[in-house]
C-alpha cells in the first residue's frame, strides 16, 4: 500500500446538494472505487486538519457518485491505520473516530465472487509472474478493487497504489481525481435538480390551464366576459402595443443572457472533467447480474425485481423479473431487503 499525503490538498469544491433524482439525466454515471489508501490518508488528514469536509462524503451527498469498496477493504483499514497514523503525526484514535463517524458511514461494501476476478482487465492486475519487467506485473492484493470497477463499470478508480497507474486504469496523484469526479458529480446533480423542477414546473402549467379549461367549459359567459375585460384592460395599459412586446422580449432575453452563460461554462467544465478522468470500462457484452448490479448502484434505492426489470427495459435491455432475481440470489453483491427489495453491496460493520 502506497502512502499519499492530502494535508497540502487545495481547497475541498463542495456540490451545491443532492440530486433529487439521480436517474432522471440521461448521461452515463460514474462511480468512484476508492481502495484502502485513499481512506486512511483522508481520515488522518482530517483527523489532523478538521476545517474540511472530507471528500468521500461530498461523493456520497451528490446522489451521482456513491463510493463503493471491495470486501477486503475494512480489513486493511484496521490493519495499517496505526502506522499511516503515525505517518501523519495523529493519534490513532481520532483517525478511528473520522472514520467510524464521517467516511465509513457513507461507503457501500460490495462482496464479489471468484468469477468477477476473471474480468478481462482485471487479469492484469493478477499476473504476478516476476520474470516480466515490473512494468508488466500485477498484484493481487489489488484485484478486488479492479474487478469491483469493471463489476459496476464505468467507474473512476481513487487510488495511490502503482499498479492501477502501470496499466493506465488509475493515477497515482488521487486527490485531484477524487475532486474532479466530486466537481463532475456536483455539476451533473444541478443539472438533474434543474430537470426535475422544470418538469413540476410545465406539470404545475399543465393543471393551471386544464383547470381554467374546465371552468371556462362550465361557465362560457363569465370566461367570455373575464377574457374580453382581461383584454380591454391590457389594451388601455398598452401592454398589447408592439414596442411593449419589444421591450418585454429585450428584457427577459437580458435575464436569459446569464443563465444561458452559465449553462455554457457548466457544459465545457463537464467535459474538460470528463475527458481528464481514466475510466475503467465495463464489458461489452454484460451478464444479467452486471446490468442488475450497475443499475441499482446508481439509482440511489432498493428496487423489486418487477421494478429492476422496467427499468432495465427503458434502456433497451430485455430481462425478465425471475431471470433477475435468480442471478441476484447466486451472487453476494446483492441484498435483499423486507418487501423483496434489492440493493448492491452493503453498510460498512464499525
Amino acid at each position: 500500500m502506497t502512502l499519499d499525503r492530502a494535508d497540502a490538498a487545495p481547497p475541498l469544491l463542495i456540490p451545491s446538494g443532492a440530486a433529487f433524482n439521480p436517474m432522471v439525466l440521461d448521461r452515463r454515471m460514474l462511480l468512484p472505487v476508492l481502495d484502502t489508501n485513499a481512506l486512511l490518508v483522508e481520515a488522518c488528514a482530517l483527523a489532523k486538519s478538521g476545517d474540511r469536509q472530507d471528500r468521500v462524503t461530498a461523493l456520497a451527498v451528490t446522489g451521482r457518485a456513491t463510493p463503493y469498496i471491495a470486501a477486503h477493504v475494512p480489513g486493511e483499514v484496521d490493519e495499517h491505520l496505526a502506522k499511516v497514523a503515525a505517518d501523519f503525526e495523529v493519534s490513532e484514535h481520532q483517525a478511528r473516530r473520522v472514520l467510524d463517524q464521517q467516511i465509513l458511514p457513507t461507503l457501500r461494501v460490495v462482496d464479489l465472487e471468484i468469477r468477477d476476478h476473471l474480468a478481462p482487465q482485471t487479469r492484469h492486475i493478477l499476473r504476478v509472474d516476476s520474470t516480466m519487467p515490473r512494468r508488466y506485473r500485477g498484484d493481487p492484493d489489488d484485484a478486488s478493487t479492479m474487478a469491483l470497477a469493471e463489476f459496476l463499470g464505468p467507474c473512476v478508480i481513487v487510488s495511490a497504489d502503482s499498479v492501477f497507474s502501470r496499466f493506465g486504469f488509475a493515477v497515482m496523484d488521487w486527490i485531484p481525481v477524487a475532486e474532479s469526479v466530486l466537481r463532475l458529480a456536483g455539476l451533473e446533480a444541478t443539472a438533474a435538480n434543474a430537470l426535475v423542477l422544470i418538469d413540476i414546473a410545465f406539470q404545475l402549467f399543465g393543471v393551471g390551464v386544464h383547470r381554467l379549461r374546465v371552468l371556462a367549459a362550465r361557465n362560457p359567459l363569465v370566461a367570455t366576459a373575464a377574457v374580453g375585460g382581461l383584454l380591454w384592460w391590457c389594451h388601455r395599459h398598452g401592454y398589447l402595443t408592439r414596442d411593449n412586446w419589444r421591450r418585454r422580449l429585450s428584457q427577459v432575453g437580458g435575464m436569459a443572457k446569464p443563465l444561458l452563460e452559465l449553462t455554457q461554462a457548466g457544459m465545457t467544465e463537464h467535459q474538460a472533467l470528463s475527458n481528464s478522468l481514466l475510466v475503467v470500462k465495463p464489458p461489452a457484452c454484460p451478464t444479467s447480474e452486471q446490468l442488475a448490479a450497475r443499475y441499482l448502484a446508481r439509482c440511489g434505492s432498493a428496487l423489486t425485481p418487477g421494478e429492476l426489470r422496467d427499468a432495465l427495459a427503458r434502456r433497451g435491455h430485455t430481462i425478465s423479473a425471475a431471470q433477475l432475481k435468480r442471478a441476484m440470489l447466486a451472487h453476494r453483491a446483492f441484498v435483499r431487503g423486507p418487501g423483496d427489495l434489492w440493493t448492491v453491496g452493503r453498510p460498512v460493520l464499525t
